[in-house]
């Protein structure tokens, strides 16, 4: 089994300015949401002091196509 690659926190940035939900930013990142969930979570924003999971979520969907 292949060890789990971690992720930066400027890789992390770049995949939020590029996408619209978590979910998406972890299928930029080539990996599953529950791989990049723990990263997210442990780096904080220096000006908001929350996490950039919390920063990312998009509970409601919005911008987000729905079929």
């Amino acid at each position: 089994m292949p060890k789990a690659k971690p992720f930066t926190k400027d890789q992390i940035r770049n995949a939020m300015d590029k996408t619209l939900s978590v979910r998406a930013a972890a299928r930029y990142l080539n990996c599953s949401y529950q791989h990049l969930k723990p990263y997210m979570k442990s780096y904080k924003d220096e000006t908001t002091g929350k996490s950039l999971f919390e920063l990312h979520k998009n509970q409601s969907g919005k911008g987000i196509p729905k079929f």
